[in-house]
């Protein structure tokens, strides 16, 4: 069982993000890429080379090692890059250049950097590119996984129920099932406790973040419940409860 992973910090949101290449269109803003919103997209007004460029500033960057955009992107045999500078002049590949096979979930990684300047950059699309979200960010992994038997993974079914007179059921479906994870953890140590609790402040009750699970699956969404105690030295155990946000 792969160790799960969490990308809850997005680089762009503490940062100034401008088109160093390319013209955003008001009616697709470039806010779009990290708002955390999904289901909305950026557009630029042309089918041109675009650069989005994230500066942090001269001071307190976050370091980064992955790249993440959700499915709902167009971005299918279009020609991609993901570069770093500290001075905004000579850019160095974060990865190698890559044509993207494919609309599901882009993820790239390599070796952690902090670097103040950051570049994405589509090289002459054929079409208009949308994309729903730009996730740059530092991946956490977990010291030690959930315990086993971890707890339930079946997905939650989006069907209202309904009953006539007759006692006859009825089902509308409003949408996709969402997967759902369920993990006890109760031999966390105080490394672990620091690092999960740091991961639970900056949800904040409202971030929705990656979550790579114990199958090695990407997955969108929220974190329904989370309660850790302490029962011992050096002994706190928590619960994790994480379900898929849709586009």
């Amino acid at each position: 069982m792969a160790l799960i992973k969490c990308c809850y910090k997005n680089i762009l949101e503490n940062s100034t993000v401008t088109l160093s290449a390319g013209t955003e269109d008001s009616n697709y803003p470039l806010y779009r890429l990290y708002d955390r919103d999904i289901g909305k997209v950026f557009k630029p007004t042309a089918a041109v080379t675009i650069e989005v460029k994230v500066n942090q500033g001269a001071s307190g960057n976050l370091a980064a090692d992955r790249l993440l955009i959700p499915a709902g992107h167009n971005l299918n045999g279009m020609t991609l890059d993901m570069k770093y500078s500290d001075d905004d002049s000579g850019y160095t590949p974060a990865v190698a250049q890559w044509v993207q096979a494919g609309s599901g979930l882009i993820e790239k990684n390599w070796t952690s950097g902090t670097h103040r300047y950051w570049k994405f950059i589509i090289t002459t699309p054929a079409s208009i590119p949308q994309i729903p979200e730009i996730f740059l960010t530092q991946t956490y992994t977990w010291e030690r996984n959930p315990s086993r038997p971890i707890g339930s993974v079946a997905p939650r079914y989006n069907v209202e129920r309904d009953e006539d007179a007759g006692g006859h059921a009825r089902f509308l479906v409003h949408g996709d099932p969402r997967r759902y994870r369920s993990y006890p953890e109760t031999r966390a140590k105080s490394a672990q406790r620091v690092n999960i609790e740091a991961f639970y402040n900056e949800w904040a009750g409202s971030k929705p973040f990656f979550l790579c699970d114990h199958e090695g699956n990407w997955i969108y969404g929220e974190l329904l419940n989370f309660d850790i105690s302490e029962q011992g030295s050096d002994l706190f155990p928590f619960s994790f409860e994480f379900l898929e946000i849709l586009p």
